[in-house]
């Protein structure tokens, strides 16, 4: 019997809030990181050092632990680009309403926020990350 399964991608965007250093008026900034199809290399660059209350090192720069507000790990089947496009087009053509990837993170229907779901996974396993050394 041949059975024909569907396989489905999972796109993953991880946004981080954290203060901006860079003036002296305190201020924040977003980091959005879109359409991860591999999760495993941003488990161990963000996930991991974040859920360790350890340093982040991005590609261009490091994050201290205390300097984060706030992290969040959202799903979508399909792009942000593509998702974006979609939800775009069913809008009335003479509006003036840009959709954002927030909204369709906003959207359930588009949309999980698992960032929990990772979290109870990390703390479930006790991945240890060896301490950086400097």
């Amino acid at each position: 019997m041949n059975v024909s399964r569907e396989i489905s991608v999972s796109y993953y965007h991880i946004l981080i809030e954290v203060n901006d250093h860079i003036s002296t008026i305190e201020q924040t900034r977003d980091i959005e990181i879109f359409d991860i199809i591999e999760i495993k290399p941003f488990l161990h660059s963000i996930l991991l050092p974040y859920f360790n209350e350890q340093i982040i090192e991005l590609e261009d720069e490091n994050l201290d632990y205390q300097d984060i507000l706030h992290l969040e790990v959202k799903q979508t089947l399909l792009p942000i680009k593509d998702l974006i496009e979609e939800e775009q087009k069913l809008l009335p053509s003479d509006t003036d309403v840009t959709i954002t990837a927030y909204e369709i993170f906003n959207d359930r229907e588009l949309s999980q926020d698992v960032t929990t779901v990772i979290m109870d996974i990390l703390e479930a396993v006790k991945l240890d990350q060896p301490p950086i050394e400097l």
